[in-house]
């Protein structure tokens, strides 16, 4: 009997995000891609919508006793699922994930608020344009020969994920509303269930440090997989994150 897996996309994306990895992901695990409501074809219930309401959105759209993976956005929904309903699921995966998306007082681990309203702003005009910036500057890579492979892979990606029904304006503004005032780091020692962080070293939206907290402050059992890219570990190499995860999800805790 295969293991249930539930895959959480991020924000300005879809379950498309995931299809490169499905025939490797099929033969070890029942895969659930789980649509964020307002995106592909999930319709909102309402125009905004809390970090709660769209836990629970997604929660009933899993299977029981899940080992769940959250990118990013979907990282912190899935985080908010396993404190609220640990009940609900076996293991839990946090890839590119952080505990509060902005940079504060006493946060230095995130990113600068006038660059998160320049990305917001983006996104209010041409979406497909938008999305291919915000994907490349994702996979980005110093490395000429690198920078031509993740250009072209932007490209189609962009491609692919704007096949599937696109987000609202309204929808992508609750979710970055939901990035800019989500703040997680007390409710991390209250987590219970085994969990694994996978973290970009050159991740320009998630700096690694953010990960080192989770590590630090987590008290389940827990560990911290450092891969050599960006936001987007599981494409950027694809291999390695499969062999993370189905050691994850094989090994007893």
């Amino acid at each position: 009997m295969t293991l249930p897996l539930v895959l959480v996309h991020g924000w300005g994306v879809n379950t498309a995000i995931w299809n490169a990895l499905i025939p490797e992901l099929e033969p070890e695990f029942e895969v659930h891609l789980i649509e964020l409501p307002g995106y592909g074809d999930s319709p909102p219930t309402q125009p905004e919508m809390s970090l709660a309401e769209i836990t629970d959105n997604v929660l009933s759209q899993a299977p029981d006793r899940a080992v769940w993976a959250g990118w990013s956005l979907g990282g912190t929904i899935a985080l908010n699922a396993a404190l609220t309903h640990p009940e609900r699921i076996k293991k839990l995966q946090l890839i590119s994930t952080t505990p509060r998306f902005l940079t504060g007082s006493d946060w230095e681990h995130g990113i600068q608020k006038e660059a998160f309203d320049k990305l917001a702003i983006s996104f209010r005009g041409d979406y497909t344009k938008a999305l291919q910036s915000f994907l490349r500057l994702q996979l980005y890579k110093t490395d000429r020969a690198e920078q031509r492979i993740f250009r072209r892979m932007a490209k189609d990606l962009t491609s692919l994920i704007a096949t599937h029904h696109t987000p609202s304006v309204a929808v992508l503004q609750n979710g970055l509303a939901i990035l800019a005032n989500t703040d997680l780091r007390d409710q991390l020692p209250h987590l219970t269930i085994a969990t694994q962080i996978i973290a970009g070293q050159t991740d320009p939206l998630v700096p690694i440090e953010a990960s080192h907290f989770l590590n630090k402050n987590l008290t389940s059992p827990h560990s911290l997989i450092e891969m050599e890219t960006g936001h987007i570990p599981f494409l950027e190499s694809t291999k390695g994150y499969i062999k993370a995860l189905t050691r994850f999800c094989k090994t007893e805790s």
